[in-house]
């Protein structure tokens, strides 16, 4: 990460020096065409050429050809120039200042601070012993075109001091500015690194905002969604709004008029997952921050710790329960091969067994739900996977007609098949029941599909039955509930409690006027651990 930060910060610095390269080279043309200028235009008294006006001629008008070439070379080039053509850039702007003031007298024209500027920009734009040999250079050119004018009498003694001065002054424009140039350098680096660490931050927790399995949601106070992961997005089954579901936005603003209030979970829609909201406040007080996590998992939580204490529980007492139970069970065995009971009393003895194997039922489907394993977890065709089910089931059940239709050629589902298995023959056991009891005959329609939000894969279970009447179905999946006089109340919810751990979820719906129960799965491929409900 720290070399790519030096490798961006080193283009940067290069896009940067082309820059200055290309203002300077067009500085290097207008001062030639204004020295030239100031020739022609004061002829009696010249600022320039006025010692020697044939070198200035030669040396300006040099200087100008070469400047023009100079900037049709570089101003359109998108790359930087190498050490060695920028050092005789710089190496022909001190020939050619050097000649333009040697033309004029030499120190004493003044025209020697133009020296300074070249090597404020060679310092720039190169760093380093280069920069300092273009002030030797300067200096020592300075120094010699003062010696050849004394030796031929344009200039006295005297401005061997001004030109060594002037010297100095080249030597130290070059430190400073290479030191100023190194300083900067550092900073920029320091500066690119940090953003490139900041952005680094970002997309990090961006990633990880959006892999939380927890919605997240920041939004103003007028419900306007400003920041969603795709959790959030999943359990709201709305990957466009921008504004929050109605029922979110009342939980939102009865927080914030009230922040202890505890929510309960709800529904954006009938078959989407139950959501608990939880809510928190920003600093700048006109967002919030809203997490949303699917009930299932505090259901499943829940349902973890229920079915450790029932395990307990019927661990403990189904030897106390059993054995009297067998007792009472055996003796009206035996009360009933009597010969001397009458038809009252035989049948007072065959209720007593009959409930006592209701109650062994009870027993043994509290054991097994309190013994249940996790699921072994497999990828299956659904329809195929039905077809021979349907072929198993009706082994046993040759008096049911069972039809499937499969709307989709591919729904895959991530379920332990044998679970599967147990839940689905006990809601068709139930289904052919009650067609029985309406129409005479068992009949069963099993309608494979996926949605049309989320794709995902579901199976309904319809049969020809009267229904459940709207006042129970709140109740229908709580244990010990049951419509029949015979029924033990548990096999729905012994249904559901399977169907939660392969993290499917069991519906009762009216669909076109017919009693369906419906398992929505979860995908494939989306699917979380075994102990984790998926969004």
């Amino acid at each position: 990460m720290k070399n790519s930060s030096l490798e961006l910060a080193e283009q940067k610095t290069q896009v940067q020096n082309l820059t200055l390269l290309k203002v300077y080279s067009v500085y290097r043309l207008i001062l030639a065409a204004a020295l030239l200028f100031s020739f022609y235009f004061f002829d009696e008294n010249r600022l320039v050429g006025n010692v020697k006006p044939g070198l200035f001629l030669y040396a300006g008008y040099s200087y100008l050809i070469v400047n023009l070439m100079s900037c049709a070379f570089i101003l359109p080039r998108l790359k930087p120039l190498g050490k060695q053509r920028l050092f005789l850039t710089f190496f022909i702007d001190i020939i050619a200042i050097i000649l333009i003031a040697d033309s004029a007298g030499g120190i004493k024209s003044g025209l020697g601070i133009l020296l300074v500027v070249i090597i404020a920009a060679s310092s720039i734009v190169i760093t380093g012993q280069v920069a300092t040999l273009i002030a030797a250079i300067a200096s020592i050119f300075l120094l010699a075109d003062t010696f050849h004018l004394i030796s031929q009498d344009y200039i006295s003694q005297s401005n061997i001091f001004p030109s060594g001065v002037l010297g100095l002054v080249l030597f130290a424009t070059s430190f400073f500015i290479q030191s100023l140039s190194r300083r900067m350098r550092k900073s920029q680096l320091e500066a690119e690194h940090s953003a490139a660490e900041a952005q680094r931050q970002e997309r990090l927790n961006q990633l990880i905002v959006q892999r939380m399995q927890t919605g997240i949601i920041v939004s103003d106070n007028n419900g306007h969604i400003t920041t969603c992961n795709q959790a959030a997005k999943d359990l709201l089954a709305n990957n466009n709004s921008t504004m929050l579901p109605p029922i979110l936005f009342k939980q939102l603003s009865q927080w914030r008029a009230n922040p202890s209030i505890r929510h309960n979970p709800f529904q954006i829609s009938e078959f989407s997952p139950e959501v608990q909201a939880n809510f928190s406040g920003l600093d700048n007080e006109k967002e919030s921050l809203i997490f949303l996590e699917d009930n299932r998992q505090i259901t499943q939580r829940a349902q973890d710790i229920k079915l450790a204490s029932l395990g307990r529980l019927t661990a403990s007492i189904a030897h106390e329960i059993r054995n009297p139970l067998g007792a009472i069970s055996h003796a009206a065995q035996l009360l009933k091969e009597s010969t001397h009971l009458d038809a009252a009393d035989l049948r007072l003895s065959g209720i007593i067994q009959s409930h006592c194997q209701r109650m062994n039922q009870v027993i043994e489907n509290i054991l097994q739900l309190s013994r249940r394993k996790a699921p072994k977890i497999e990828t299956i065709n659904l329809n195929e996977w039905l077809e021979q089910f349907i072929t198993d089931f009706t082994q046993h059940h040759p008096d049911a007609i069972i039809r499937l239709l499969s709307l989709q050629s591919n729904c895959l589902a991530t379920v332990d098949s044998s679970q599967l298995q147990q839940v689905l023959g006990n809601l068709m056991e139930n289904g052919i029941r009650y067609s029985k009891k309406k129409t005479g005959q068992g009949s069963l329609q099993l309608i494979a599909n996926l949605d049309n939000t989320k794709k995902l894969p579901y199976l309904d279970i319809v049969d020809d039955g009267d229904g459940i009447a709207p006042e129970q179905q709140a109740h229908l999946f709580e244990p010990f509930f049951t419509t029949e006089t015979s029924g033990t109340g548990l096999g729905l919810f012994i249904a559901r409690e399977m169907c939660e751990a392969n993290q499917i979820r069991l519906d009762y719906l009216i669909n076109n006027g017919k009693s369906t129960f419906r398992l929505s799965f979860a995908h494939h491929e989306k699917r979380l651990s075994q102990n984790t409900p998926l969004k």
